[in-house]
């Protein structure tokens, strides 16, 4: 139910993900291993994260720290594996940051995936299908939510994946088969340095069209509201009805590409300037202003975020490499 402690677990989530951004981008010489953030993708990746059970499966991609740290996972343990550690609960420092893989109890599991953009979707289409196998076949295996719900699976991806041929093949696949598997793609008009209409025909909703049998749903990716009534008719969809759906997310990409390929190399100042204009951080700071939390309440959760991820990042730097 979004409510309006819900808004707040949000900012939380959001103002944290954002403090994370900045402590990388201010320790350059130390987060010295490429990796990118969600800055600008936090709502979406939010309205996401905090929807999903610890029954469900997850295939985040690349920038989706936000969606990570939404599903249970902390700060520092994304820290531990951006810094390369070896108490880094996913890969003991062997894989790029929020290239996770889990079966923490609690939260959704995660299953290894190469870090090839769009690689992600055959493997997880297939985890969808092997879900499907299980709950026709009655099989004790099959991990149900704790009110009795099925299972469903996420997989979330770049609009510039959607190109890929990997991606066409999962989305034949999930419609062949009925599978309940949700595609969320986040649209922020670049792919690396090429920019929507260099490399596309057409955006990821408007491709989705020709399988027939999947469901299709847009959101502002920006606005938590829309974003989280958006994947809460999506996931229930996939839950409920067990068939896939593809959601399409626009979202304004704020930060770099990674930290080795910077924004100021390859966007225009005005380019920057029109993606500042859709930043969800204040969309939701002035939701929350409307709702009722007073000044000092938001800038206290902003302040008390930013000091947690201080003394997350010292922590993780002593760590064992």
């Amino acid at each position: 139910m979004l409510n309006r402690d819900t808004l707040m677990i949000a900012y939380k989530l959001m103002v944290t993900a954002k403090a994370m951004c900045d402590t990388y981008e201010a320790n350059k010489q130390v987060c010295k291993y490429v990796h990118a953030t969600s800055r600008g993708h936090e709502a979406i990746q939010i309205a996401t994260g905090l929807q999903l059970q610890p029954c469900d499966w997850l295939s985040p991609y690349y920038r989706d720290d936000s969606m990570m740290i939404a599903s249970g996972f902390s700060p520092y343990e994304m820290m531990l594996q951006l810094l390369a550690k070896k108490e880094d609960p996913f890969s003991a420092g062997r894989y790029y940051y929020c290239h996770p893989s889990s079966r923490a109890e609690g939260k959704p599991g995660i299953i290894h995936q190469s870090a090839a953009t769009g690689m992600q979707a055959i493997p997880t289409t297939g985890l969808a299908q092997g879900i499907q196998y299980i709950e026709q076949h009655n099989l004790s295996l099959l991990r149900k939510c704790a009110k009795g719900e099925n299972p469903v699976v996420i997989c979330s991806m770049g609009d510039g994946a959607v190109t890929e041929g990997e991606v066409s093949e999962a989305l034949q696949f999930a419609v062949l088969k009925q599978l309940p598997i949700v595609y969320l793609v986040q649209d922020n008009q670049w792919s690396i340095s090429a920019s929507a209409e260099e490399t596309r025909a057409q955006n990821a909703y408007e491709y989705a069209a020709g399988f027939k049998g999947l469901h299709r749903m847009q959101c502002d990716g920006s606005d938590f509201i829309r974003s989280y009534e958006t994947m809460s008719l999506a996931i229930a969809y996939a839950r409920n009805e067990r068939k896939p759906v593809l959601v399409h997310a626009k979202v304004p990409l704020l930060g770099h590409h990674t930290s080795g390929v910077r924004k100021e190399f390859y966007r225009s100042r005005e380019d920057l300037l029109k993606h500042g204009l859709y930043d969800p951080l204040p969309k939701l700071r002035l939701l929350l202003a409307g709702v009722g939390f007073n000044e000092h309440e938001i800038n206290e959760t902003e302040n008390t975020a930013q000091r947690a991820i201080n003394e997350a990042f010292e922590k993780a730097k002593e760590a064992a490499e």
